[in-house]
């Protein structure tokens, strides 16, 4: 096969095949993202509870995602330190090992809004090879918090970090 062909396939297994604010009001929001990936389903569960692997700096506090702590069991933190401060991102509500990870999580903006944010991950074996992620992230909150004009903000950044746990290291 042709480099740049097994390029462009590449590019295309491992790309979001699906990505959208599926409902968006001044209470709330709800997204999900799909995206294949050649890793196995156990390759992309170790990827996917070590976020520093994969989350991007520029979606950090610190602008360094090696600053973000590996997740382990329910109630351990996707957390942040840094020299001068830190921040719990999301808290582990709940762990199937190379199945499912839920987190209640207020990333960037939302910690602000004191919205409740459910972020759902599920793997599984994708079709021939790979894994397919299936990602949700459900906000509600308060009517003037400006929730709704949050939403394509978000959507990017979780989009973006589907996309980047996709990826083959």
């Amino acid at each position: 096969m042709r480099p740049i062909l097994l390029a462009a396939l590449l590019l295309a297994i491992t790309s979001p095949s699906f990505a959208e604010v599926t409902a968006s009001s001044p209470s709330g929001f709800t997204l999900r993202h799909e995206a294949s990936s050649l890793l196995s389903p156990d390759e992309l569960w170790q990827r996917l509870v070590s976020p520093s692997t994969w989350w991007a700096d520029d979606h950090t506090y610190s602008g360094d995602a090696s600053n973000i702590s590996p997740l382990g069991d329910a109630g351990s933190a996707w957390r942040e330190d840094w020299d001068n401060g830190s921040v719990v991102h999301g808290r582990v509500l709940l762990v199937k090992t190379e199945e499912e990870l839920v987190l209640s999580a207020p990333f960037g903006p939302l910690l602000y809004t004191g919205a409740e944010c459910i972020w759902r991950i599920q793997i599984a074996p994708a079709e021939g090879f790979g894994t397919l992620i299936t990602s949700s992230h459900t906000v509600v909150g308060r009517p003037g918090t400006g929730l709704e004009e949050l939403a394509p903000a978000v959507d990017f950044v979780m989009g973006a970090g589907i996309k980047s746990l996709a990826r083959d290291p």
